[in-house]
């Protein structure tokens, strides 16, 4: 830095650039930590170089890395002119996403450094206040929270500015498409040229902010693009208190876990452990003579009879097995055909959760996709309507067609 940030003075127009690295963990996983050590004090270098190479070509009074935390951090950047700082803060930014990223990719690869390098980068300003001398003292500001934020909000491989940066980029406005909002502010975004964003332009920037934070109006939810594990299952069932809900077609998988002479036996210990607590674990399954099951069976091609009645024996068998330990366990039989399946844990209750899927039906001249091979959706009270209306959905199983009790 030229010239330091003054003690107990307050600064108007400060540019704020947040850099992260978006492929940390892969990188630290898949190398010695003095290699991986390496590779983000390489990095911090390169950043810290590119700043100072802009700055000093613009005469920038003030500029340069203020925070660093081993895989990213911010720069502050400030002139008495805004227009230099603004644009010392945007050329930098724009030539590291789009060629010092390059350049870093092939230095790490040459350094035998393994995992992907993948960088978000946003700029935002604001008024901020200095405490303490230099670079050891302290800034103070909203601002460079919002700054992180929307950092941390950014695509992987793209630059995102605030509404406040764009009001003001000058020449560098066109580089950038608007393409959303975060925290109230809206939201511009430029697309580097690496394989995570595409070829750049406005395109590319609006397809990564989608891909990324989805349409407006969205709920969170944790999405998987197949079935999960038994062993993630088990996860679900160990966090249940009271009760489990479990149901789908014929349940042949759960039903198997139960009885598995797989060891470990993941699934069914989870289930035992609900059990001994004093939970209850509710299956629910076609009545396999419905209209339903006779459907599905002409859809799938499959004998669904035949695969209901296997899983009721491999439910019995469980029950015998453990006696009074598996009382909890009851199994029902319903002809009304619910649409999805699902294993809901306590979701009646203001901390459930719901894992569920739904079947994709039909018949293409690609064949019938698996069940297991459906995405599926893990979701909380707070995604909002959508939890409430798949809990009626599982709840209606109940009260929907003719429900019995056959174990």
């Amino acid at each position: 830095m030229t010239e330091q940030f003054q003690a107990d003075r307050t600064y108007d127009h400060v540019y704020l650039v947040f850099i992260d690295t978006a492929g940390y963990s892969t990188i630290v996983l898949s190398n010695p930590a003095d290699r991986a050590a390496h590779a983000f004090d390489l990095l911090r270098e390169r950043m810290r170089a590119r700043i100072a190479q802009v700055a000093g070509e613009r005469r920038c009074a003030r500029s340069g890395v203020w925070s660093w935390r081993g895989d990213g951090g911010f720069l502050a950047v400030h002139d008495d002119s805004e227009s230099v700082a603004r644009d010392v803060a945007l050329e930098a930014a724009r030539t590291f996403l789009t060629l010092d990223l390059r350049h870093l990719r092939d230095e790490f690869a040459r350094a035998g450094v393994r995992g992907e390098l993948h960088l978000r980068m946003a700029v935002h300003k604001g008024t901020i206040r200095h405490t303490g001398e230099g670079r050891t003292g302290t800034i103070h500001s909203p601002d460079i929270n919002l700054a992180a934020h929307l950092e941390k909000a950014t695509p992987r491989d793209c630059l995102a500015i605030s509404e406040d940066v764009h009001r003001t980029a000058g020449p560098y406005a066109e580089l950038f498409a608007p393409v959303g909002t975060h925290e109230g502010k809206r939201v511009y975004l430029m697309a580097g040229d690496g394989p995570a964003a595409g070829s750049g332009g406005p395109q590319a920037a609006a397809k990564a902010w989608l891909a990324s934070r989805g349409l407006a109006g969205g709920t969170a939810v944790h999405a998987y693009p197949e079935r999960p594990s038994s062993e993630e299952k088990a996860r679900l069932l160990d966090a249940a208190c009271e009760e489990v809900l479990d149901m789908g077609t014929a349940l042949r998988s759960s039903s198997s876990r139960l009885v598995t002479s797989e060891r470990p036996a993941r699934y069914r210990d989870a289930v035992l452990g609900l059990l001994r607590r004093g939970g209850v674990y509710r299956c629910f399954l076609l009545d396999p003579s419905s209209d339903a099951a006779a459907t599905l069976a002409r859809q799938y091609q499959e004998d669904m009879a035949r695969k209901i009645k296997d899983s009721l024996e491999r439910f019995g068998r469980f029950k015998e097995r453990y006696g009074a330990e598996a009382e909890g366990l009851r199994v029902y039989q319903t002809d009304a055909f619910p649409g999805f399946s699902a294993l809901a844990v306590d979701m009646r209750r203001p901390d459930g959760l719901i894992l569920y899927s739904s079947y994709l039906m039909g018949t293409s001249p690609y064949g019938v996709i698996e069940r297991g091979d459906m995405p599926h959706y893990l979701i909380s009270p707070a995604a909002g309507p959508v939890f409430g209306r798949i809990r009626a959905l599982a709840e209606a199983r109940d009260a929907g067609g003719s429900v019995e009790r056959v174990l």
